[in-house]
C-alpha cells in the first residue's frame, strides 16, 4: 500500500475543500486555548477585606430565590447547546466519510451533500459509538467488581491476581478498539454493514490487514508529534510576543491592556478552532483512504 500517497492525497482533499474543516471542528470538538498571564496591580484601592466581606454578606438563597427563572434558563440554554453539539458532532463524522469518499471518486460533492449524507448515517454513527462504549464499560466492569468484592471479602491475593490478569486483557482489547474504532465507523458508513455486524467483521478486516493497519496508525502518530512539536514552538515564539506586546499596553493603559487581552484570546481561540478543523478532517481522510483502499483488497 502506498502509505505516503495516501497521506498526500489526504492532504490535499483536506486543504482544497475548506469546507471540511467545519465538520472536522464538529466532529473532532473544540480545541480551545489562550495565554492566561496576571498583570501586577498598582491600585491601592484592591482590599482582600472588601472580598471577603463581600462573600459573607452574600445570601445564596435569597440569590436563588430573585434570579431562579433566569438561572433555569441559563441551565437549559447550555443544555440545549451541548445537545446541539452532539447531534452535529455525529452528523459531522458521517459527513467526513461520505465527502471523502466522493471526492476520492471524482463525486461532486459540497458542503450541503455531505451535511445531507451525514444526516442520514446519523443513528448508525450513534449506534456504533453506543456500542463501543458499551464493550469498554463491560470489560471495566469485569475488572472491578470482581475485584471489589474479593477485596470485601479479604482474598486480597486472589483479588491481586484476578485484577492484573484481567487488566491485561482489557488492555489488550482498548488497544484493539483503539487501531480498528476508526475502521469499524467506516465498515458500518462506508461499507453498509450493521453496527454489530460492523464490529463482528473488524475483528477479520484486522487480522486480514493488520499490517498496513499498524504501519498507517504509527504514521499518523508520527505526523501528530511532529504538528504537536511544531505547533509548540510556534505558540512559544507567538505567546512571548504577544505577552510583551501586552505589557507594554498595560503600562501605557490598564483598560487598552484588558481590550487587547480579549481580542487576543478570541484569535487564539478561533485558530484553535480552525487547526482543529484541518487536522479533524485531515485525520479522519487518511483513515477513509485507508479504509478505501483495504477494502478493494479480495476477502479470504
Amino acid at each position: 500500500m502506498d502509505y505516503l500517497g495516501i497521506i498526500k492525497k489526504a492532504y490535499e482533499i483536506a486543504s482544497r475543500r475548506k469546507y471540511l474543516w467545519i465538520f472536522g471542528i464538529l466532529a473532532g470538538g473544540a480545541i480551545g486555548g489562550g495565554w492566561n498571564f496576571s498583570m501586577p496591580s498598582t491600585s491601592s484601592s484592591f482590599d482582600e477585606g472588601k472580598i471577603e466581606n463581600f462573600f459573607n454578606r452574600f445570601n445564596f438563597e435569597t440569590f436563588i430565590d430573585h434570579y431562579w427563572g433566569i438561572i433555569f434558563a441559563i441551565i437549559g440554554l447550555i443544555l440545549l447547546l451541548g445537545l446541539l453539539w452532539f447531534v452535529f458532532s455525529l452528523i459531522s463524522q458521517g459527513a467526513l466519510l461520505g465527502s471523502v469518499r466522493a471526492i476520492s471518486n471524482n463525486e461532486e460533492n459540497n458542503f450541503r451533500t455531505g451535511l445531507v449524507f451525514g444526516w442520514h448515517k446519523f443513528w448508525k454513527v450513534l449506534a456504533v459509538g453506543l456500542l463501543i462504549g458499551l464493550i469498554v464499560l463491560t470489560s471495566l466492569a469485569i475488572l472491578a467488581l470482581p475485584v471489589i468484592l474479593l477485596v470485601l471479602a479479604k482474598i486480597y491475593a486472589l483479588a491481586i491476581i484476578y485484577g492484573v490478569l484481567i487488566f491485561l486483557a482489557d488492555l489488550v482489547c482498548w488497544i484493539y478498539l483503539g487501531l480498528v474504532q476508526p475502521y469499524i465507523l467506516r465498515l458500518a458508513i462506508l461499507g453498509q454493514r450493521g453496527s454489530w455486524r460492523a464490529i463482528g467483521e473488524s475483528l477479520l478486516f484486522f487480522k486480514e490487514n493488520w499490517k498496513e493497519i499498524v504501519v498507517m496508525y504509527l504514521l499518523v502518530l508520527a505526523i501528530g508529534i511532529g504538528v504537536a512539536i511544531g505547533l509548540l514552538l510556534i505558540m512559544l515564539f507567538v505567546g512571548g510576543l504577544l505577552f510583551a506586546i501586552g505589557f507594554a499596553i498595560y503600562l501605557a493603559s490598564h483598560w487598552a491592556c484588558w481590550i487587547y487581552a480579549g481580542l487576543s484570546g478570541l484569535a487564539l481561540v478561533s485558530f484553535f478552532l480552525i487547526l482543529n478543523g484541518i487536522v479533524s478532517s485531515f485525520y479522519s481522510a487518511i483513515f477513509t483512504l485507508t479504509y478505501l483502499e483495504l477494502d478493494k483488497k479480495p476477502r479470504s
